[in-house]
């Protein structure tokens, strides 16, 4: 099954995703807020790497209101970042699995 083609620019510009980085001091419950996110709208999908976990949404304002209220969390550093190739190739996972239920 083909998921996209093209470079590896092309893939992740055309996923149209916005992405945070969000890193928890000491790793605490890490795996609880990428529960919570992943079930808030305007995210459309969350993946671990390591101690912190890329938030990713198609819509930037849906995106940062979803996050809005973690942010004044001390607990926790967003980061805004470009999304990835491993952040694309979940989404379209995830988005084929959909496709086959």
């Amino acid at each position: 099954m083909l998921l996209a083609h093209g470079t590896v620019d092309e893939v992740i510009a055309a996923s149209h995703l916005d992405t945070y980085t969000v890193s928890v001091r000491d790793g605490e419950g890490l795996t609880e807020l990428a529960e919570e996110l992943s079930r808030r709208a305007g995210v459309d999908m969350v993946a671990p790497f390591g101690t912190s976990l890329h938030v990713c949404g198609r819509n930037e304002a849906a995106l940062e209101a979803a996050v809005a209220s973690y942010r004044d969390r001390p607990n926790l550093t967003w980061t805004r970042s470009d999304p990835s190739l491993e952040d694309v190739f979940i989404d379209l996972m995830g988005r084929a699995k959909d496709n086959f239920q």
